[in-house]
């Protein structure tokens, strides 16, 4: 037992004598979380368009136009600022907005003598999303536009008549109401639909939260899991190239228990890695520390079989430089398959399956399940069995194929 703590002790040492493959452990697994995340939806706001308006009209139907687009859903999207028209072209050239629109003078008369005009718009060629969605909500004002005049092309008449006077020419106030009043009575059933209140009934099991950060989380544990695991397996090519496997081969005993001190080397480095990244996750999913324990022991656990498994494709390569190349060309496949880049529950059936047989999959599902609350540690520890049986099944056919190396 005492050669074991020893040889965990000489291994973790020599790991901190290289702190920089620990900390890209870390901060590499970290770093593509956070960047798939944000790419797929993670905490951020939504983003807000940024439109300057100069009105040279300041007619009722220009304030008409800002009007719409500053209610509702539309505001959601769109910021309007006022601002003058040197100020305007100034900021727009500056990048200071996504848009800049000028309202001409004597928009609104041609407008209800529909006559040609042109609003001018200059968009800020930084941004493209934004710049798109103004130019878009306005090409769907002037279509509106369009067909306010062909159904009420005799009321917008009158009103352009009827600018410079006190009231409205040639026509009563109370004839000029009942026209509008008809004329939306006929167009009511297309333009106004009967409305539909949907109400979502499906149960939800308490305590359940997810969002598809927090699917994703899991599966970058395991990736830090399988960075640490990775540089950890090259440790049969150091010790044969420094003569020392050979050494341990001879010695009675000591051959295993070397492979027993690199299992609980596994485990630590698992828990080492894995603990700053749980800590930040907990926080910003708002997981409940009561877990954090839990879940670090059932990677200080399960990790091993990620080690075993490159240890087994080191021991089986010709040279250190091909088994290095072979375990990592191993490893991407098995995190995009196991749900290290993309959670299980979105990919397409088939290969959701096979994640079911990675060994990073049948570590990462429990743990997800026990973190987004659909079972206790209980149910998270059940599937623990397994996953040791396999990692000793391979531990043992490592050392005993690296035992027949050593002694080649």
């Amino acid at each position: 037992m005492r050669f074991i703590f020893i040889t965990v002790l000489k291994e973790l040492k020599r790991r901190f004598n290289d702190p920089g493959a620990l900390i890209s452990s870390i901060m590499i697994p970290f770093a593509i979380g956070f960047l798939i995340a944000s790419v797929m939806g993670g905490g951020g706001g939504s983003i807000k368009a940024g439109l300057l308006v100069t009105d040279l009209d300041d007619s009722f139907i220009s304030q008409g136009i800002l009007s719409a687009l500053g209610q509702d859903q539309v505001a959601d999207m769109v910021t309007l600022e006022k601002i003058s028209l040197d100020e305007g072209e100034r900021r727009i050239n500056e990048g200071d907005g996504s848009a800049h629109l000028v309202i001409p003078a004597g928009f609104g008369q041609a407008w209800l003598d529909r006559e040609e005009i042109a609003l001018q718009l200059t968009v800020n060629p930084s941004q493209y999303v934004s710049p798109r969605l103004i130019r878009e909500m306005l090409e769907s004002l002037l279509d509106l536009g369009d067909y306010l005049h062909k159904v009420f092309g005799d009321e917008l008449k009158i009103i352009s008549q009827s600018v410079d006077s006190d009231g409205l020419v040639g026509i009563s106030t109370a004839d000029f109401s009942a026209n509008i009043t008809d004329k939306v009575s006929g167009i009511a059933d297309l333009v106004f639909p009967p409305l539909m209140e949907v109400e979502d009934v499906t149960p939800e099991p308490e305590g359940l939260s997810v969002n598809m950060g927090l699917l994703m989380f899991p599966g970058i544990l395991i990736m830090a899991a399988f960075f640490a695991a990775n540089g950890q397996s090259s440790n049969f090519w150091t010790e044969k190239e420094k003569g020392t496997l050979g050494r341990w081969v001879a010695s009675p005993n000591a051959f295993s228990a070397f492979w027993v001190a690199q299992w609980f080397t596994a485990m630590a480095l698992t828990a080492l890695v894995a603990a700053p990244i749980m800590l930040m996750g907990f926080f910003y999913f708002d997981i409940s520390f009561e877990k954090y324990l839990s879940a670090l022991a059932w990677l200080g656990l399960t990790g091993p079989v990620l080690f075993a498994l490159l240890s087994l494709i080191q021991v089986l390569a010709p040279s250190r430089k091909s088994g290095s190349m072979i375990s990592t060309l191993l490893m991407f496949p098995l995190l995009m398959v196991g749900g290290s880049f993309f959670p299980t529950e979105t990919m397409p059936k088939f290969i959701s399956s096979i994640a079911q047989y990675t060994p990073n999959g049948r570590v990462i599902e429990p743990l997800k399940a026990y973190l987004i609350g659909e079972h206790g540690a209980s149910g998270m520890f059940a599937e623990l069995w397994g996953i040791l049986l396999v990692t000793l099944v391979l531990v043992l056919l490592t050392g005993s194929l690296s035992a027949r190396k050593a002694l080649a």
